[in-house]
Protein backbone atom coordinates (compact mmCIF):
# COMPACT_ATOMS: atom_id res chain seq x y z
CA UNK A 1 0.00 0.00 0.00
CA UNK A 2 1.45 3.41 -0.89
CA UNK A 3 2.65 5.50 2.02
CA UNK A 4 0.21 8.31 1.20
CA UNK A 5 -2.67 6.07 2.35
CA UNK A 6 -1.09 5.34 5.71
CA UNK A 7 -2.25 7.64 8.44
CA UNK A 8 -0.09 6.93 11.47
CA UNK A 9 -1.08 8.49 14.73
CA UNK A 10 1.23 8.08 17.72
CA UNK A 11 0.61 8.84 21.38
CA UNK A 12 2.35 11.86 22.84
CA UNK A 13 5.80 10.85 24.10
CA UNK A 14 9.40 10.20 23.10
CA UNK A 15 10.11 7.87 20.18
CA UNK A 16 13.09 6.18 18.60
CA UNK A 17 12.52 6.60 14.87
CA UNK A 18 14.69 4.65 12.46
CA UNK A 19 14.69 4.14 8.75
CA UNK A 20 16.94 1.90 6.67
CA UNK A 21 17.98 2.18 3.06
CA UNK A 22 17.48 -0.17 0.17
CA UNK A 23 21.24 0.05 -0.11
CA UNK A 24 22.90 3.39 0.63
CA UNK A 25 20.80 6.39 1.65
CA UNK A 26 23.61 8.93 1.90
CA UNK A 27 26.40 8.62 -0.66
CA UNK A 28 28.46 11.64 0.40
CA UNK A 29 28.64 14.86 2.36
CA UNK A 30 26.17 16.62 0.07
CA UNK A 31 23.48 13.99 0.77
CA UNK A 32 24.05 14.15 4.55
CA UNK A 33 23.92 17.96 4.44
CA UNK A 34 20.72 17.93 2.39
CA UNK A 35 18.93 15.69 4.90
CA UNK A 36 20.13 17.78 7.86
CA UNK A 37 19.03 20.95 6.08
CA UNK A 38 15.57 19.44 5.61
CA UNK A 39 15.51 18.40 9.27
CA UNK A 40 16.38 21.94 10.39
CA UNK A 41 13.71 23.34 8.07
CA UNK A 42 10.84 20.97 8.91
CA UNK A 43 11.17 20.46 12.68
CA UNK A 44 10.06 24.01 13.59
CA UNK A 45 6.98 23.52 11.36
CA UNK A 46 5.76 20.54 13.44
CA UNK A 47 4.95 19.72 17.05
CA UNK A 48 8.02 17.49 17.22
CA UNK A 49 11.39 18.18 18.82
CA UNK A 50 14.55 16.32 17.90
CA UNK A 51 16.41 15.11 20.99
CA UNK A 52 19.17 13.19 19.17
CA UNK A 53 20.03 12.03 15.67
CA UNK A 54 22.61 10.06 13.74
CA UNK A 55 22.75 9.69 9.98
CA UNK A 56 24.72 6.70 8.71
CA UNK A 57 25.32 5.70 5.08
CA UNK A 58 22.61 3.01 5.18
CA UNK A 59 20.28 4.14 8.00
CA UNK A 60 19.12 7.05 10.08
CA UNK A 61 18.11 7.24 13.73
CA UNK A 62 16.14 10.01 15.39
CA UNK A 63 15.08 10.49 19.00
CA UNK A 64 11.92 12.59 18.82
CA UNK A 65 9.60 14.14 21.42
CA UNK A 66 6.10 14.48 20.07
CA UNK A 67 3.59 16.80 21.73
CA UNK A 68 0.61 16.18 19.44
CA UNK A 69 -0.55 12.82 17.97
CA UNK A 70 0.41 13.48 14.33
CA UNK A 71 3.69 15.38 14.73
CA UNK A 72 5.92 12.42 13.84
CA UNK A 73 3.78 11.50 10.85
CA UNK A 74 3.92 15.07 9.56
CA UNK A 75 7.66 15.41 10.13
CA UNK A 76 8.58 12.05 8.58
CA UNK A 77 6.30 12.59 5.60
CA UNK A 78 7.98 15.92 4.88
CA UNK A 79 11.49 14.52 5.37
CA UNK A 80 10.90 11.37 3.30
CA UNK A 81 9.17 13.21 0.47
CA UNK A 82 11.76 16.00 0.23
CA UNK A 83 14.72 13.62 0.34
CA UNK A 84 13.14 11.19 -2.15
CA UNK A 85 12.51 14.07 -4.56
CA UNK A 86 16.13 15.17 -4.16
CA UNK A 87 17.36 11.60 -4.88
CA UNK A 88 14.83 11.20 -7.73
CA UNK A 89 13.34 8.12 -6.11
CA UNK A 90 13.07 6.70 -2.64
CA UNK A 91 16.32 5.31 -1.20
CA UNK A 92 14.39 3.89 1.78
CA UNK A 93 13.41 0.28 2.36
CA UNK A 94 9.76 0.62 3.32
CA UNK A 95 8.46 3.14 5.81
CA UNK A 96 10.13 4.33 8.98
CA UNK A 97 9.73 2.50 12.29
CA UNK A 98 8.79 4.28 15.51
CA UNK A 99 9.18 2.81 19.00
CA UNK A 100 7.62 4.57 21.99
CA UNK A 101 10.15 4.75 24.81
CA UNK A 102 8.98 3.99 28.33
CA UNK A 103 10.72 6.11 30.93
CA UNK A 104 13.90 8.09 31.39
CA UNK A 105 16.22 5.07 31.44
CA UNK A 106 15.05 3.88 28.03
CA UNK A 107 15.39 7.42 26.63
CA UNK A 108 18.94 7.68 27.99
CA UNK A 109 19.96 4.24 26.69
CA UNK A 110 18.47 4.95 23.26
CA UNK A 111 20.29 8.28 23.02
CA UNK A 112 23.55 6.46 23.75
CA UNK A 113 22.73 3.83 21.14
CA UNK A 114 22.07 6.56 18.58
CA UNK A 115 25.22 8.51 19.42
CA UNK A 116 27.39 5.37 19.30
CA UNK A 117 26.27 4.40 15.79
CA UNK A 118 29.46 5.80 14.18
CA UNK A 119 31.66 3.34 16.09
CA UNK A 120 29.61 0.29 15.27
CA UNK A 121 30.19 -1.69 12.13
CA UNK A 122 27.77 -1.11 9.28
CA UNK A 123 27.18 -3.33 6.26
CA UNK A 124 29.79 -1.17 4.58
CA UNK A 125 32.48 -1.75 7.20
CA UNK A 126 33.50 0.54 10.06
CA UNK A 127 33.30 4.25 9.38
CA UNK A 128 36.45 6.27 9.32
CA UNK A 129 36.49 7.79 12.78
CA UNK A 130 38.59 10.90 13.14
CA UNK A 131 40.12 11.36 16.60
CA UNK A 132 36.97 10.18 18.40
CA UNK A 133 33.42 9.37 17.43
CA UNK A 134 32.40 12.71 18.92
CA UNK A 135 33.82 14.36 15.80
CA UNK A 136 31.43 12.47 13.49
CA UNK A 137 29.68 15.28 11.60
CA UNK A 138 26.28 13.65 11.09
CA UNK A 139 25.34 12.98 14.69
CA UNK A 140 23.99 15.27 17.39
CA UNK A 141 26.58 14.02 19.89
CA UNK A 142 28.87 17.03 19.36
CA UNK A 143 25.94 19.30 20.25
CA UNK A 144 25.64 17.48 23.60
CA UNK A 145 29.30 17.73 24.56
CA UNK A 146 29.56 21.36 23.41
CA UNK A 147 26.22 22.29 25.08
CA UNK A 148 24.90 23.86 21.87
CA UNK A 149 21.27 24.95 21.75
CA UNK A 150 19.16 25.92 18.76
CA UNK A 151 15.54 25.96 17.66
CA UNK A 152 15.34 22.45 16.17
CA UNK A 153 17.21 20.18 18.60
CA UNK A 154 16.82 19.96 22.36
CA UNK A 155 19.84 18.43 24.11
CA UNK A 156 18.66 19.35 27.61
CA UNK A 157 15.83 16.77 27.72
CA UNK A 158 18.32 13.91 27.65
CA UNK A 159 21.50 15.40 29.13
CA UNK A 160 19.66 16.41 32.33
CA UNK A 161 19.06 12.71 33.04
CA UNK A 162 22.70 12.03 33.94
CA UNK A 163 25.35 14.30 35.54
CA UNK A 164 28.06 13.49 32.97
CA UNK A 165 26.49 12.69 29.60
CA UNK A 166 29.84 12.39 27.81
CA UNK A 167 31.08 9.92 30.42
CA UNK A 168 27.83 7.96 30.18
CA UNK A 169 28.11 7.60 26.40
CA UNK A 170 31.85 7.04 26.15
CA UNK A 171 32.00 4.40 28.90
CA UNK A 172 31.56 1.81 26.14
CA UNK A 173 35.01 2.73 24.79
CA UNK A 174 36.74 1.51 27.95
Amino acid sequence: MPAKFRNKQFAVGIYHIFQVGKEVIFTGDIDFQRYLSNLRRFVPETDAKILAYCLMPNRLDLLVRQTTPRAITTLMRKLTTAYSMYKKGSPFRGVYKAKLLAGDREVLDTSRLIHCQPITTTNFGPLQIRSTFSSYLYSSYHLYIESVTNNWIDTLDVSRLVPDYRGYVEIILI
